[in-house]
């Protein structure tokens, strides 16, 4: 079993599994403004499957045994793979689930410029939603939701991967 192998498994279900509770906290209606602490069980579940992941080659194919680079490429494909999913996911959220979705992004835009800069100019905000605009397409979107995901991934990645790391002894001083 490769990293790669592994990775794609784990990968996918726990990419599967991030989609499945966005799909929930969307169907119940919640408030993403209200409850934002919601939005971090996205990268929870991420970490969770990367950890399981990580855990899993170690011990189940490697003996108990992994360095930091098999620990490390382990963790970050589980984490790229998952991104893919995430990334097709959002993009047929804004096309096809909630094709409003991009206009509440500028109505909120709106809200937060008038909220933070009350002394702006209506040219100022029109010339600022239409940046916003400019950048709001649902493939745009999914593209920097994979590039922003993968190195958030990469950060986890690195940190996590130290704690999994476990030399066998028993070669050490072997020729």
């Amino acid at each position: 079993m490769t990293p790669g192998k592994i990775a794609l498994n784990y990968g996918l279900i726990f990419g599967i599994i991030v989609v499945v509770y966005s799909l929930v906290i969307y169907i119940l209606g919640v408030d993403m403004k209200t409850q934002k602490w919601l939005g971090y069980g996205n990268f929870v579940i991420l970490i969770i499957g990367m950890i399981l992941g990580v855990k899993a080659y170690r011990d189940k194919y490697l003996g108990g045994y992994i360095s930091y680079g098999k620990s490390f490429t382990t963790v970050f494909l589980i984490g790229l793979f998952a991104m893919v999913i995430v990334s097709i996911y959002n993009y047929v959220y804004m096309t096809v689930i909630n094709p409003g979705f991009m206009e509440e992004i500028l109505r909120t835009t709106e809200e937060t410029i008038l909220e933070s800069n009350p002394n702006m100019t209506d040219a100022q905000i029109d010339q600022a939603l239409e940046m916003t605009q400019r950048f709001s397409k649902p493939w745009l979107s999914a593209i920097w939701s994979f590039v922003g995901g993968t190195l958030i991934t990469l950060i986890i990645s690195l940190i996590l991967a130290a704690f999994f790391v476990k030399k066998d002894k028993s070669m050490e001083g072997v020729a």
